[in-house]
Formats: structure tokens, sequence, C-alpha cells
């Protein structure tokens, strides 16, 4: 029999576990980032994003004084919160009770694209976090070299980028390719930041990356189109104590056939071994049973513990033998987008074993009291 595995929301922890494949931070000395230097532009370039207090003797103090940078600041500010602050306080005490205090080092987030925020929120505890979306990275801010009224039309440009996740807490894909530019401001490089900063973390490095055709990660560009590199970007940043942790977004189609053509992406994720993953507004792809199964098949295979809503992988690709299934939340039917995804069986579980309703929202069913973690 394979080994079990637990799954609550889809916590699918496994059930034979030593204190090695943890790794817990708590017992640590060092971060395997420690090394990393630290790019003092960037740092100030995140708190300037993030409406964050900025030095006197700063290059950006006198464009945080001026009053579109004042307006920005309170519109993001009124905006955060109304709703994710309040559903950080409520995650935070929820993910006390019932995630494990230990977990994969690894955060893995299919479908992601920049919600670093939900990742870092539920798992706090990573070293590095590995998502991907459709998104292109776009550019690394630099308020510091370009002129003020391209600062002040790129600040507007990120407000309206993170709009719909200051709402209702998710992203819509066409939403995102119509708002998220390549422009160094509305990127999917500058919102992660942005997050970052809002939760008090300071961003130290960031740089563009290719995993290359070995599915190996370089700083250096394809030389031909017959390359087959997966572009991407990865951000350092530290918490409070001052250990640094990473994140690495890569921009790919992960349906089936594009998975053919670009060979390198499912290896690279191999070689992270072992993960916590989260799903979060996955728009029901792994539900597929002919265009997503290699992305679902290595999500199963390399996941500990899995933490999603109703929008990841079906219920009926979780083996009883191999997964423990805990639920939480409410589970009446998808969005009407969505409508053709319902899952009875799905329903059955969370009518009979669901542990309650959540206090803060998660996914397409947005609203407290109305969302579903398995």
């Amino acid at each position: 029999m394979p080994k079990l595995k637990h799954a609550s929301l889809l916590f699918l922890i496994s059930c034979i576990v030593s204190c090695s494949l943890y790794n817990d931070t708590s017992a640590r000395t060092q971060s395997p980032f420690f090394a990393t230097p630290i790019d003092t532009k960037l740092v100030e370039a995140t708190r300037f994003l993030a409406g964050k207090p900025i030095s006197p003797s700063s290059s950006l103090f006198q464009l945080t004084t001026d009053k579109r940078y004042v307006a920005y600041v309170d519109e993001m500010k009124k905006s955060w919160a109304r709703l994710q602050q309040k559903n950080l306080d409520a995650i935070q005490q929820w993910r006390k009770q019932n995630l494990p205090a230990k977990y994969n080092k690894t955060i893995f987030y299919p479908f992601s694209g920049p919600d670093i925020l939900n990742a870092v929120a539920f798992f706090p505890d990573g070293d590095e976090y590995i998502m991907f979306g459709l998104e292109p990275c776009g550019e690394i801010p630099d308020p510091h070299s370009v002129s003020k009224e391209r600062v002040f039309s790129g600040l507007w440009g990120l407000r309206k980028s993170l709009n719909e996740i200051l709402n209702v807490n998710f992203f819509k894909t066409l939403d995102m390719q119509k708002e998220v530019s390549t422009n160094e401001f509305n990127s999917m490089i500058s919102i992660i930041m942005w997050f970052l900063g809002q939760l008090d973390y300071e961003v130290i490095n960031a740089k563009k990356i290719w995993i290359d055709d070995n599915s190996l990660i370089t700083t250096l560009p394809p030389v031909t189109k017959q390359n087959k590199y997966i572009p991407g970007a990865e951000i350092f940043f530290k918490d409070a104590t001052g250990y640094i942790k990473r994140v690495r977004y890569f921009q790919i189609n992960v349906i089936d056939n594009s998975l053919s053509n670009y060979t390198n992406f499912i290896p690279h994720l191999e070689s992270y071994k072992r993960y916590a993953t989260i799903i979060k507004s996955a728009s029901y792809l792994m539900h597929n049973d002919t265009k997503f199964t290699k992305i679902r098949d290595l999500t199963l295979q390399h996941s500990d513990l899995i933490l999603q809503d109703d929008s990841g992988i079906a219920l009926k690709f979780f083996s009883p033998y191999q997964w423990k299934l805990t639920f939480f939340g409410v589970y009446t039917k998808p969005v009407p987008l969505f409508a053709h995804r319902y899952q009875p069986e799905l329903k059955e579980k969370y009518d009979t074993l669901s542990k309650g309703p959540l206090p803060f929202s998660y996914g397409y069913n947005s609203g407290i009291g109305k969302s579903n973690l398995m």
C-alpha cells in the first residue's frame, strides 16, 4: 500500500513523516539565501510602492510629499483595510489552529499569478515560493531613474492592476492580461513587491531568470528562438528576524500540449523535491481529464500537503489510499462561469464532514462564510 498522506483542505499531509522532512525553521541558524546581496535602491522602491515611510535622505522622499502620491497611498490603504487586513488577521488565527506547525519549506503555488500574498499568509515559514502564471514578468521597478510623470502614471497603473484582489481576494485571468503590463510599475514583479512591502517584508534583491533547456536556472537570456527557455523572475526578501526567503515566478502555459513543447518545466519543478502546495482560484483547469494531466500529476506526486479550494484538483483524483482529506467551509456550487465543474460527491463531503465555516474569504465564492478549503 502506498504511503498514506493526509490532506486537510486537501491537507494532503503525509501520515508517515520524519522530523527531517519538514526542516524546522526554528532549528535553523541561517537561511539558505543568507549571502544574497542587498540592493538598497530596491529596498526603497518597494517601500515607495507600498506606501511605507521613506528616509528623508532618499532621492524618493520628495516624491512622497506630492499630492498625487499622498492620494495613491490613501486609496491603497483604504482598499487594504476594507478586505485584506481583516482577511489576513482571520487567516492567521485559523492557520494556527488548523494547519501543521511544520511543513515542507518549498511552497508550490500553481496558477498563482502574482499572488504571493496568500502563499505567505498560509505558509509564512517557507524558505522559497514557486509560482507561475500566463502573464509575463515585466520589468523590475526603479522609481529613482524615471521621470516624475512616469512614476505617478505607473503608480495608478499598479493601483488598477491590484483592484480585483484588494476587493474580492482573487485575480481574474482576463483582467490580469488586460491590466498588467511589462511596464515596470504594474508588472508582475511590481505586484509581488507591493504585496511583500504591505506585509512588512524587506525586498532586498530581484532579477530576471530563465529555465534553460537543461531545466536549470540561468540569468542569461536564450540565444536563439530554438532555445525553449522559460522566462521568470526571482525576488529575495527578509522577514522581521532578518531571515531571507525567495520567490520565483515563471511565465508559462501548463496545458499538456504546451508542456510537451517545453519539456524543461516539469523536470525543473521536480528538482525542488517535496512541497507544501496551495491552490486557489485556479479556473478548475486540473479538473480536466485530458488537458492538464502533467501539472496535476506533478502536484499530486510531489506534495506532502495540499491546501485548496474546489477550483484546484477534483476530488476524484485523490486516492483514499494515499490521501486523508479534511474539509472546511461550505460548498454549494461553482460561480456561473464554471457551473459545469460542479461536484455532487464533493457537496456530500462538505455537507457531512465540514468542520465549519471559514472566517475569511478564499477563492471565487468570495465573502466570509461562503468559501471552502479542502
